[in-house]
């Protein structure tokens, strides 16, 4: 069984989502996310993200600690279910998820 990494950093997590959402948008209408992930929430929130570090203070830091906190936390839950959608369709082919943008533990 391959084993394959879920980024724990801010930054490769959200590169990760990034890569993950060309892959959806080049495969479009046969992508395997479809129904499954709603990638427009995803992004939706990965913006936010990097939109409350350039915000100005005009809520408590303990607030938008907390918001991208729960903001990572959703992302990376739904990165770790994309991951393992893509391990049941393709469980002997691990280098398609390498295609979109996972890295492997070998």
């Amino acid at each position: 069984m391959v084993k394959v990494r879920i980024p724990r950093s801010e930054d490769r997590l959200l590169g990760l989502l990034v890569k993950i959402n060309e892959r959806h948008k080049a495969t479009k209408k046969k992508s395997l996310l479809n129904g499954a992930v709603n990638m427009d929430r995803l992004v939706e929130k990965s913006n936010s993200i990097r939109s409350l570090k350039d915000q100005q203070p005009e809520k408590s830091i303990s607030y938008r600690e907390f918001r991208k906190e729960n903001d990572l936390k959703f992302i990376s839950k739904e990165i770790r279910s994309i991951r393992n959608l893509l391990l049941t369709v393709y469980p002997d082919e691990p280098n398609i998820l390498k295609e979109w943008g996972f890295e492997l533990n070998d």
